[in-house]
């Protein structure tokens, strides 16, 4: 009777067990569970950190590379690490550094003190920064989706996208910018998810300062900067206008609740932040403005490029604006940023094509779809920051456009257009009258797309920089007239001294590769008498003429033609092709002294006057239709006479010198029409004294 009892007894127990158990997951809700666990995001992170390290050394190219922007932030943060504060050194004379921020140069300048002069060294920690931002990137985008997949492929493709690589490997402030950009943002989710007006958050107050350093940091990298500072600025502000009228809400209630206070507190948090950000900015904005004001700039260095169009003019009405917003508008939507996403080519001489129109609208729809489903409203940041970026884009002159200038926004481009593949996935699954999951369909989706679509394009678009990278020196690239060019930077560097005054076209690859000598530019347009002026002006030494770059030739080249005394060829790289169109280069001496100085008739020289030649021997007397005629003394590099006398048709027919013979015997002393005549003496071959007294038509008479 008891174990009938006892049995009965059980059997509710056991049922009740089994209403309890969880039912069991399927392969798809485990697979979920399996991608939301720490070691498997680490296990992505160690993936996509060698699918990186993978790609940037095949890319990696240990060149100098020859862009001159890369060049002026190296010597830029060459020049602070040298106690030289932040200084163009580049140029002739040393001047303050208005028109690039300071904020890469002074991270350079970091490096340098660690490892002073060493540009591999600068260039591969471009590189480690691209990794961490690919990390913090991922940890992002799986923050504000809960999609671990859009994660990986968004983070995946940056990885082995082509313009991103490339800033990675020169010395460049895109990567750092993106770096700290990332860093702000996690750090502004923090914010907003824990509380520092509270006694014991010492730690939360910490990070606060270091989120507003980073704040302005971000504008000191690159001025474009303040799309990201405006955008965090807004979303805070957002949330600040949320919280008021939720503590309205809350307080409006007839019971207090006890959530008022704690509503009350992120209040104040959310102004504070606010207040903090907008007074961080506009004090490190001020005292920016103050320095720039205290190197002779007015405003900002950027005004002069904004209000000019490409031809030099200034923008002065309503359509110059509506036309550049327009062409802008037309090329990032049907031509730039197509191709950063998928590599397509693109010709932005050629009229826009249904087809690109057509693609263009449907990634824009696409990256409207990438703003939905993110967590708590941090989709703002990302539109705030795309958007304002945009539109500083848009009101940029025509020639300040292209793939390249969208390089800060090519992870959250890639970033949208995955999630909006995968938002269009579940809104499809949504509408279907049977309940799915939708991992395993956007799963398929996107391993179809990045298999068979984006990474044959985007490995394709490596080949270039692969190939590039493989060429172990400047030297060896096929590029006659770039090679001339550094040549001759090379024979300054070897053969000419630190003093040396250049005149070029690109002073910045000079420094760089003439072993630190300082030059500048010309002006591109200029008559030649105007280029005269401009070399005496700027006490040039030497001037570099190459092919390399047009304006040499345009410019240079004729004052060369007009004043070729003033120009002694020391170098001669190249010759002329007529077939390549292509031209020597030139590494010329110049001296304004040198050649006539005096008076012209009819362009000639005629009258009074002084020629100094490139060998250093002085003529001074009288011309006649550019010929030494008349009465004149020539001399020689030591200032001693040479010839004095009488001078016809640029020969001395009589007075005073030395006369050669081609035997070796030298005569010095009085002569006419190129005999001795009058007193003097003859030498031998070994300098001996073979005769002396008195001549008379080279006959010695006494």
């Amino acid at each position: 009777m008891n174990s009938q009892n006892q049995k009965s007894n059980t059997v509710p127990v056991l049922q009740q067990k089994q209403a309890v158990r969880k039912p069991r997951k399927n392969v798809m809700e485990q697979i979920e569970n399996l991608l939301s666990r720490k070691i498997t995001t680490i296990i992505l992170l160690a993936i996509l950190s060698l699918v990186f390290y993978t790609n940037y050394s095949a890319i990696f190219d240990r060149k100098v590379n020859l862009n001159g922007d890369n060049i002026i932030y190296y010597s830029c943060g060459k020049s602070i690490a040298e106690g030289k504060g932040y200084t163009n050194v580049i140029f002739l004379e040393e001047t303050p550094q208005t028109h690039f921020p300071p904020g890469y140069s002074l991270f350079i300048a970091g490096l340098q003190k660690i490892s002073p002069n060493d540009i591999l060294f600068v260039k591969k920690v471009n590189g480690v920064l691209l990794c961490l931002s690919l990390c913090l990137l991922f940890l992002l985008v799986k923050k504000m989706t809960k999609n671990t997949l859009v994660a990986f492929c968004t983070t995946l493709f940056s990885a082995i996208q082509s313009t991103l690589l490339f800033f990675s490997t020169i010395m460049m402030s895109e990567i750092l910018f993106i770096f700290v950009s990332l860093i702000a943002i996690h750090l502004a989710i923090y914010m907003n998810e824990k509380l520092f007006l509270k006694k014991g958050a010492w730690k939360n107050i910490v990070l606060l300062i270091f989120f507003l350093l980073n704040v302005v940091y971000i504008y000191f990298v690159r001025s474009v900067g303040v799309s990201m500072v405006l955008a965090l600025g807004l979303w805070f502000g957002i949330l600040t206008i949320q919280s008021f009228l939720l503590y309205f809400k809350e307080k409006r209630k007839e019971v207090e609740t006890s959530e008022l206070p704690v509503v009350k507190i992120w209040l104040l948090q959310r102004i504070v932040i606010c207040v903090l950000i907008g007074g961080t900015f506009l004090t490190a904005h001020t005292l920016w403005n103050k320095r720039q004001a205290n190197a002779g700039v007015k405003g900002s260095s950027y005004e002069g490029i904004f209000f000019s169009k490409t031809g030099g003019e200034k923008m002065s009405t309503w359509e110059d604006w509506k036309t550049r917003i327009k062409y802008n508008a037309i090329g990032n939507i049907t031509r730039w940023i197509p191709n950063v996403l998928f590599h397509t080519p693109y010709n932005n001489e050629a009229k826009t094509t249904s087809q690109q129109w057509f693609i263009g609208f449907l990634i824009i729809l696409v990256f409207v779809l990438g703003l939905f489903r993110m967590e708590r409203q941090t989709f703002l940041i990302i539109l705030f920051y795309i958007g304002g970026s945009m539109a500083i884009l848009l009101l940029f002159p025509e020639q300040y456009q292209g793939s390249r200038y969208l390089a800060l926004l090519i992870p959250f481009f890639i970033f949208l257009f995955f999630n909006g593949i995968a938002n269009i996935i579940y809104f499809i699954c949504r509408l279907l009258p049977k309940k799915i999951n939708v991992l395993l369909p956007q799963t398929v989706m996107l391993l179809c797309i990045c298999i068979f679509w984006l990474y044959p394009s985007y490995m394709k678009a490596q080949s270039e920089l692969r190939a590039t990278a493989k060429i172990k020196s400047w030297e060896k690239y096929n590029d006659p007239k770039m090679n001339n060019f550094l040549t001759a930077c090379k024979f300054c560097k070897e053969e000419l001294p630190d003093s040396i005054r250049v005149i070029n076209r690109k002073p910045e690859i000079f420094y760089m590769f003439s072993g630190y000598k300082k030059s500048t530019s010309f002006p591109w347009y200029a008559e030649p008498d105007t280029v005269i002026s401009y070399l005496k002006s700027k006490e040039a030494t030497h001037v570099i003429l190459d092919d390399w770059f047009r304006h040499a030739y345009t410019t240079l080249y004729p004052a060369v033609q007009k004043y070729p005394e003033k120009f002694k060829v020391l170098k001669k790289i190249g010759e002329n092709d007529t077939v390549t169109k292509q031209n020597p280069t030139y590494v010329l001496e110049f001296n304004d002294e040198w050649g006539y100085h005096g008076e012209l008739v009819n362009g000639q020289k005629t009258g009074e006057g002084y020629e100094l030649f490139q060998d250093g021997r002085k003529y001074v007397g009288h011309y006649e239709n550019n010929t030494f005629h008349g009465e004149g003394t020539l001399f020689d590099t030591a200032g001693n006479v040479l010839y004095k006398g009488i001078w016809h048709n640029g020969r001395i027919i009589k007075g005073e010198g030395e006369l050669n013979y081609s035997d070796g015997r030298k005569y010095i002393g009085a002569f006419n029409n190129n005999r001795p005549d009058g007193y003097g003496t003859l030498y031998d071959a070994e300098g001996k004294i073979m005769s002396r007294g008195n001549w008379k038509n080279g006959v010695l008479i006494n």
